[in-house]
């Protein structure tokens, strides 16, 4: 490193990634064995799984660029080659857990249009990674370190890259927004109790809070800094919070099992699952009837 005050940033930042992948892989693990004991794992499952492992991936390597640091010209040359390539597996993390809850939505939406806009976000959701490789590999002209890039022969113009970075960042923000909309068209049709419609709703939404991480990005993406190097290791926070943060919120209405089932212990004696017409899973809980009449209620469990 090239002084004390870059040995601090860079450590902070190397923490903040590895408590942001920590805590998404509790989640995701809270998720699988929800999955594995009172349903089973479906394609949303392993492509979040996926999604996380690639997160992993990079993280790895931002802990190892940061190791490297920028003194050497030969030093250089490698922290551009692991920046860029932590980079890409983030965007691609990120396109990944899109696709993942577009998938468990596919399995539960029986509207024709809805499914078909669900299958235009996944195949979408992938090409944009072209335009987003992009404008991580292919330097700007004007960049003077330009040569210690891997792919220095090639060169955009620096507002092109800006806008084409911009632009695979906001499209993302933007199918977060309309991917919360759904668990409220969906929902609100189920035999549920209005409190429990309004609370599945909003945590299958919080999805929606990964727009805020990316008008953030957005912003940081015409900063102007002296200091390249710093910048690009600040943003790798902003890159792992936006996978890390819809791998959680995807996780979170499962929870909802887990106090189903914690219940049981205060009257209730049975939990299953059960498949009813048009491919919707359910868990329904019968009271016991040792405590009142039988009660029947109906909530959203993980597709299968």
């Amino acid at each position: 490193m090239s002084n004390g005050a870059d040995d601090v940033q860079f450590y902070q930042v190397n923490i903040a990634v590895w408590v942001l992948t920590s805590v998404s892989a509790v989640f995701l693990f809270v998720r699988l064995w929800c999955r594995l004991h009172f349903s089973r794992l479906g394609w949303d499952d392993y492509v979040l799984t996926t999604s996380w492992i690639v997160l992993l991936v990079a993280a790895a390597l931002v802990s190892h660029l940061i190791g490297v640091g920028y003194e050497t010209e030969d030093q250089e040359r490698t922290f551009y080659l692991f920046q860029n390539t932590s980079t890409s597996m983030t965007t691609i993390a990120t396109s990944w857990t899109k696709v993942a809850f577009a998938i468990t939505l596919i399995r539960i939406v029986r509207n024709r249009a809805m499914n078909y806009f669900l299958w235009a976000v996944i195949v979408t959701e992938n090409l944009i990674l072209v335009p987003g490789m992009l404008s991580i590999w292919i330097p700007a002209c004007v960049d003077p370190r330009r040569k210690f890039r891997p792919e220095h022969a090639v060169c955009f113009d620096l507002i092109s890259l800006q806008y084409l970075g911009g632009t695979t960042i906001v499209y993302g923000g933007v199918i977060d927004v309309m991917l919360a909309l759904f668990p409220w068209l969906i929902i609100r049709k189920l035999l549920l109790e209005t409190r429990e419609k309004i609370g599945l709703s909003v945590a299958m939404s919080l999805g929606a809070l990964t727009g805020v991480v990316v008008i953030l990005r957005a912003f940081f993406q015409f900063i102007q800094t002296d200091n390249d190097y710093q910048f690009m290791v600040f943003m790798s926070i902003f890159n792992f919070l936006e996978p890390a943060v819809t791998i959680i919120a995807q996780t979170i209405p499962i929870f909802r099992v887990l106090v189903v089932n914690v219940k049981r212990t205060a009257g209730y004696n049975t939990v299953r699952i059960t498949s009813v017409p048009a491919s919707l899973s359910q868990l329904v809980v019968v009271k016991s009837p040792a405590a009142a009449p039988e009660q029947r209620h109906s909530i959203p469990a993980p597709p299968r």
